[in-house]
């Protein structure tokens, strides 16, 4: 079974920025900076006094209080918050307040799960220009994604995801240089990929499934070594084979189904040698795609999740390394015509 989008999520989080911000936490109370304090009190206030910030107490150390961690400033004795998380709370409703801005070293902002919060994006957070990691998902905003997320220069990691967000992926998303992270997964959105995407340096993790994105994925994407590629779930046509390649060394989880997709499986590579292959996931279901199952496939050692199914795939099922004879006839069933174990014979 895939690992749902939920702990995929946790996964981005957790392998980009989570180490950092473990040492970042005050090894001594009262530090907390008077401006830092009257801004998270603003906050506080905006959502009605929420359960969440049952800690949040006037006078107290807010480098203490739940969801919060303060930073110290270099060669200063000052510090300041650089985290603030906001997560599961039925009764944070409304909008997102434009308060957060007053937080300007924060370096981590994670409102999510909150299910009772609406409205579209502030463009206030674009003041917030220290920020790395921002995750708004699980929540119910609504509107296009901005364009003046360009305005965040040091942005690392950006989850949108399950929302209500619609209209179409802004290419600004390509001048960011230290872009590592983007998960628009499960939201509304139109129109295509931005070519651009695929000449940032550091861009890793690309999630889009569920939306309504179309036309062709753009082939600068096969410049990338991702670790993380979903975009199943949408109307992407044509060819999706230079996703693979020798020089796919940190591909892990790779999902292209529910699409239009048309190609030729047979001649699909990953690294020369195989047993490097970091895959684990890979879902091509529901397409168009032709030819055999290349004889690697069978060979790849952390394989764990494999769904084929719903293509117009022929020929023997590869028995090389044994890999695919453990996995359920469901993974290649509704194919032209395969056969082989877990098949019927050929």
């Amino acid at each position: 079974m895939q690992p749902t989008m939920h702990i995929m999520s946790f996964l981005l989080f957790t392998i980009l920025l989570l180490p950092s911000l473990c040492l970042s936490k005050p090894i001594h109370p009262n530090h907390c900076f008077q401006d830092d304090q009257n801004a998270l009190l603003k906050i506080k206030y905006h959502w009605n006094n929420s359960t969440l910030f049952s800690t949040w107490i006037p006078g107290s150390d807010c480098c203490r209080w739940s969801g919060v961690l303060c930073k110290k400033l270099p060669k200063t004795t000052t510090y300041r918050v650089n985290f603030l998380e906001v997560n599961f709370g039925n009764d944070i409703v409304g909008t997102i307040p434009s308060t957060i801005s007053d937080l300007p070293y924060l370096e981590t902002l994670i409102i999510r799960g909150n299910p009772n919060l609406t409205g579209s994006i502030p463009p206030s957070i674009t003041k917030l220009t220290n920020l790395q990691a921002l995750l708004l998902n699980f929540n119910s905003l609504t509107g296009p994604i901005p364009n003046f997320f360009s305005k965040l220069p040091n942005l690392v990691n950006l989850e949108l995801n399950d929302n209500h967000l619609t209209g179409s992926i802004p290419s600004v998303f390509g001048q960011l240089p230290n872009l590592n992270a983007l998960d628009f997964s499960n939201n509304q959105l139109t129109g295509s990929i931005p070519a651009n995407l695929g000449f940032l340096p550091k861009f890793s993790f690309l999630q889009l499934s569920n939306n309504k994105l179309s036309g062709p994925i753009p082939r600068s994407l096969g410049n990338l070594n991702f670790e993380i590629l979903e975009l199943g779930g949408n109307q992407f046509t044509g060819d999706a084979s230079f996703l693979f390649g020798v020089n796919k060394t940190n591909l892990a989880h790779l999902n292209l189904s529910s699409n239009h997709l048309s190609f030729d499986l047979s001649n699909v590579v990953l690294p020369v040698d195989i047993l490097t292959s970091n895959l684990l996931v890979l879902d091509l279901s529901h397409n168009m795609i032709y030819g055999r199952i290349p004889a690697w496939l069978g060979q790849v050692p952390g394989l764990y999740s494999l769904d084929l199914s719903y293509n117009q795939l022929c020929g023997p099922i590869p028995t090389a390394g044994g890999k695919l004879q453990g996995f359920n006839p469901s993974s290649f069933e509704h194919n032209k015509c395969l056969c082989g174990a877990p098949l019927s014979a050929c």
